[in-house]
Protein backbone atom coordinates (compact mmCIF):
# COMPACT_ATOMS: atom_id res chain seq x y z
CA UNK A 1 0.00 0.00 0.00
CA UNK A 2 1.04 3.33 -0.67
CA UNK A 3 2.69 5.39 2.09
CA UNK A 4 2.50 9.07 2.85
CA UNK A 5 4.47 10.82 4.68
CA UNK A 6 4.15 13.72 6.97
CA UNK A 7 6.63 16.60 7.46
CA UNK A 8 7.17 18.74 10.33
CA UNK A 9 6.87 22.25 8.51
CA UNK A 10 9.19 25.20 9.90
CA UNK A 11 8.48 29.17 10.11
CA UNK A 12 8.21 29.21 6.21
CA UNK A 13 6.79 26.40 5.30
CA UNK A 14 3.86 27.48 8.21
CA UNK A 15 3.13 30.58 6.40
CA UNK A 16 3.29 28.66 3.54
CA UNK A 17 0.25 26.09 4.78
CA UNK A 18 -1.54 29.18 6.12
CA UNK A 19 -1.40 30.65 2.76
CA UNK A 20 -3.33 27.15 1.48
CA UNK A 21 -5.58 26.92 3.82
CA UNK A 22 -6.82 30.18 3.45
CA UNK A 23 -7.34 30.02 -0.36
CA UNK A 24 -8.63 26.22 0.06
CA UNK A 25 -10.32 25.40 2.64
CA UNK A 26 -13.63 26.04 3.00
CA UNK A 27 -13.15 28.75 6.38
CA UNK A 28 -11.16 30.61 4.25
CA UNK A 29 -9.04 31.99 6.99
CA UNK A 30 -5.84 31.16 8.59
CA UNK A 31 -5.17 29.36 12.25
CA UNK A 32 -5.04 31.79 14.58
CA UNK A 33 -1.61 32.60 15.92
CA UNK A 34 -2.77 32.92 19.47
CA UNK A 35 -3.44 29.21 19.21
CA UNK A 36 0.65 28.95 18.60
CA UNK A 37 -0.10 26.75 15.17
CA UNK A 38 2.47 24.58 13.73
CA UNK A 39 1.59 22.76 10.30
CA UNK A 40 2.56 19.60 8.51
CA UNK A 41 2.74 19.00 4.81
CA UNK A 42 1.57 15.91 3.39
CA UNK A 43 3.83 14.18 0.54
CA UNK A 44 3.49 11.48 -1.95
CA UNK A 45 5.96 8.92 -3.10
CA UNK A 46 5.12 10.06 -6.60
CA UNK A 47 4.59 13.79 -6.21
CA UNK A 48 7.22 15.90 -5.85
CA UNK A 49 4.95 18.86 -4.15
CA UNK A 50 2.85 18.47 -1.26
CA UNK A 51 -0.80 17.05 -1.58
CA UNK A 52 -2.19 18.70 1.74
CA UNK A 53 -1.64 20.52 4.89
CA UNK A 54 -2.68 19.67 8.31
CA UNK A 55 -2.52 22.87 10.70
CA UNK A 56 -2.60 21.64 14.96
CA UNK A 57 -3.05 24.11 17.72
CA UNK A 58 -4.36 24.55 20.83
CA UNK A 59 -7.65 24.91 21.56
CA UNK A 60 -9.58 28.36 21.09
CA UNK A 61 -11.30 27.54 24.68
CA UNK A 62 -9.30 27.11 27.56
CA UNK A 63 -11.93 25.01 29.53
CA UNK A 64 -14.20 22.18 28.81
CA UNK A 65 -15.80 20.78 31.67
CA UNK A 66 -15.18 18.09 32.94
CA UNK A 67 -12.91 17.95 30.30
CA UNK A 68 -10.02 19.86 30.74
CA UNK A 69 -9.27 22.96 32.50
CA UNK A 70 -6.64 24.66 34.00
CA UNK A 71 -4.05 22.83 36.71
CA UNK A 72 -5.93 23.87 39.39
CA UNK A 73 -9.23 22.59 37.72
CA UNK A 74 -7.63 19.20 37.69
CA UNK A 75 -6.26 19.32 41.29
CA UNK A 76 -9.84 20.53 41.93
CA UNK A 77 -11.41 17.87 40.36
CA UNK A 78 -13.32 19.41 37.88
CA UNK A 79 -11.44 18.58 34.86
CA UNK A 80 -9.56 15.31 33.68
CA UNK A 81 -6.48 16.54 32.33
CA UNK A 82 -5.48 20.06 31.70
CA UNK A 83 -5.96 22.69 28.35
CA UNK A 84 -2.17 22.16 27.84
CA UNK A 85 -2.64 18.34 27.07
CA UNK A 86 -4.58 19.24 24.58
CA UNK A 87 -4.76 20.06 20.77
CA UNK A 88 -7.15 21.13 18.25
CA UNK A 89 -6.32 19.53 14.60
CA UNK A 90 -7.52 22.75 13.35
CA UNK A 91 -7.58 22.29 9.25
CA UNK A 92 -7.12 19.49 7.19
CA UNK A 93 -7.05 20.30 3.62
CA UNK A 94 -6.15 18.07 0.70
CA UNK A 95 -5.94 19.33 -2.82
CA UNK A 96 -8.24 18.27 -5.40
CA UNK A 97 -5.66 15.99 -7.20
CA UNK A 98 -5.56 13.57 -4.36
CA UNK A 99 -9.66 13.99 -3.90
CA UNK A 100 -11.77 11.53 -6.09
CA UNK A 101 -12.15 12.43 -9.92
CA UNK A 102 -8.17 14.01 -9.15
CA UNK A 103 -4.94 13.61 -11.13
CA UNK A 104 -3.87 11.45 -8.56
CA UNK A 105 -6.29 9.35 -7.33
CA UNK A 106 -5.63 6.09 -7.80
CA UNK A 107 -4.20 2.93 -5.99
CA UNK A 108 -1.08 3.94 -7.83
CA UNK A 109 -0.63 7.13 -5.98
CA UNK A 110 -2.94 6.40 -2.59
CA UNK A 111 -3.69 3.99 -0.08
CA UNK A 112 -7.11 3.10 -0.42
CA UNK A 113 -9.28 -0.34 -1.05
CA UNK A 114 -12.17 -1.54 -3.01
CA UNK A 115 -15.62 -1.19 -1.40
CA UNK A 116 -18.43 -4.40 -1.80
CA UNK A 117 -19.08 -3.20 -4.84
CA UNK A 118 -15.97 -3.03 -6.23
CA UNK A 119 -15.25 0.63 -6.78
CA UNK A 120 -11.71 1.45 -5.09
CA UNK A 121 -11.59 4.34 -2.27
CA UNK A 122 -9.31 6.41 -0.64
CA UNK A 123 -8.17 6.33 2.47
CA UNK A 124 -5.51 9.13 2.46
CA UNK A 125 -6.98 11.41 4.67
CA UNK A 126 -7.69 9.14 7.89
CA UNK A 127 -4.50 7.80 6.94
CA UNK A 128 -2.62 10.75 7.44
CA UNK A 129 -4.38 12.00 10.47
CA UNK A 130 -3.90 8.70 12.38
CA UNK A 131 -0.20 9.57 11.17
CA UNK A 132 -0.18 13.00 12.72
CA UNK A 133 -1.60 11.88 15.86
CA UNK A 134 1.03 9.17 16.18
CA UNK A 135 3.93 11.93 15.53
CA UNK A 136 2.57 15.32 17.15
CA UNK A 137 2.60 13.92 20.59
CA UNK A 138 6.51 14.49 20.66
CA UNK A 139 6.93 17.18 17.11
CA UNK A 140 4.59 19.54 19.06
CA UNK A 141 5.85 19.28 23.21
CA UNK A 142 9.15 19.68 21.37
CA UNK A 143 8.63 22.52 19.50
CA UNK A 144 6.34 24.21 21.42
CA UNK A 145 8.22 23.03 25.25
CA UNK A 146 6.07 23.43 28.16
CA UNK A 147 6.63 26.06 30.75
CA UNK A 148 6.85 23.75 33.83
CA UNK A 149 7.69 20.00 33.77
CA UNK A 150 6.45 19.73 36.94
CA UNK A 151 2.74 20.13 36.07
CA UNK A 152 1.15 18.22 33.34
CA UNK A 153 2.13 18.26 30.10
CA UNK A 154 2.46 15.38 28.21
CA UNK A 155 -0.60 15.52 25.26
CA UNK A 156 -3.77 13.08 26.17
CA UNK A 157 -6.11 14.34 23.43
CA UNK A 158 -6.50 15.27 19.63
CA UNK A 159 -10.02 17.59 19.38
CA UNK A 160 -11.50 18.54 16.06
CA UNK A 161 -14.59 20.16 15.41
CA UNK A 162 -17.49 19.43 12.70
CA UNK A 163 -20.02 22.09 11.31
CA UNK A 164 -23.09 19.22 10.71
CA UNK A 165 -24.19 21.81 7.85
CA UNK A 166 -21.34 21.35 5.49
CA UNK A 167 -19.82 17.52 7.02
CA UNK A 168 -20.78 14.40 8.26
CA UNK A 169 -17.78 13.63 10.21
CA UNK A 170 -16.72 10.75 8.05
CA UNK A 171 -12.98 11.50 8.12
CA UNK A 172 -13.23 11.67 12.22
CA UNK A 173 -14.74 8.25 12.23
CA UNK A 174 -12.65 6.14 10.36
CA UNK A 175 -9.39 7.79 11.51
CA UNK A 176 -10.90 6.50 15.42
CA UNK A 177 -12.13 9.93 16.88
CA UNK A 178 -14.94 9.78 18.83
CA UNK A 179 -17.83 11.88 18.92
CA UNK A 180 -17.55 14.04 22.55
CA UNK A 181 -20.28 16.33 22.11
CA UNK A 182 -22.77 18.26 19.76
CA UNK A 183 -23.99 21.95 19.92
CA UNK A 184 -27.48 23.70 20.11
CA UNK A 185 -25.86 25.07 16.26
CA UNK A 186 -25.38 21.34 15.42
CA UNK A 187 -20.99 21.82 16.11
CA UNK A 188 -19.70 18.55 16.68
CA UNK A 189 -16.71 18.47 18.66
CA UNK A 190 -14.74 14.87 18.05
CA UNK A 191 -12.03 13.55 19.86
CA UNK A 192 -8.89 10.98 19.65
CA UNK A 193 -6.71 9.58 23.07
CA UNK A 194 -3.31 10.13 22.17
CA UNK A 195 -0.81 7.77 23.16
CA UNK A 196 1.85 8.25 25.87
CA UNK A 197 5.23 9.55 25.46
CA UNK A 198 8.07 7.51 25.40
CA UNK A 199 10.94 8.12 27.46
CA UNK A 200 13.49 9.29 24.95
CA UNK A 201 10.94 11.49 23.34
CA UNK A 202 10.25 12.64 27.28
CA UNK A 203 13.63 13.45 27.21
CA UNK A 204 14.04 15.42 23.95
CA UNK A 205 10.90 17.47 25.52
CA UNK A 206 12.54 17.75 29.04
CA UNK A 207 15.94 18.85 26.81
CA UNK A 208 13.83 21.39 25.26
CA UNK A 209 12.04 23.27 27.78
CA UNK A 210 15.63 23.98 29.73
CA UNK A 211 16.67 25.36 26.58
CA UNK A 212 13.67 27.44 25.44
CA UNK A 213 13.95 30.87 25.76
CA UNK A 214 10.37 31.64 26.95
CA UNK A 215 10.12 28.57 28.85
CA UNK A 216 12.87 29.87 30.93
CA UNK A 217 11.68 33.52 31.16
CA UNK A 218 7.88 32.54 32.78
CA UNK A 219 10.06 29.68 35.50
CA UNK A 220 12.35 33.04 36.16
CA UNK A 221 9.24 34.81 36.62
CA UNK A 222 7.48 32.27 39.03
CA UNK A 223 10.19 31.76 40.76
CA UNK A 224 10.88 35.62 41.48
CA UNK A 225 7.05 35.80 42.86
CA UNK A 226 7.64 32.90 45.30
CA UNK A 227 10.74 34.82 46.66
CA UNK A 228 8.41 38.12 46.78
CA UNK A 229 5.77 36.10 48.81
CA UNK A 230 8.06 34.50 51.18
CA UNK A 231 9.54 38.05 51.95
Amino acid sequence: MIAPDLQLLDVEGLRLAQAAVTRHHYLHRPVDVRSTPEAYAVHLPTSASPVGYLIVGRPEATRCYPWYGSVEDVALGRAQVTRWQVLNLARVWLSPDVQMGGSLYSPRHLPGFHDRGGEWRSVLASTVVRALADVVVRDYLVRRPPCFLDEPYELKWLLSYCDTRLHRGTLYRAAGFELHRTNERGLQTWRLPLRPLTADENADVCVASINNERSRAFRARRAQMVLEGVA
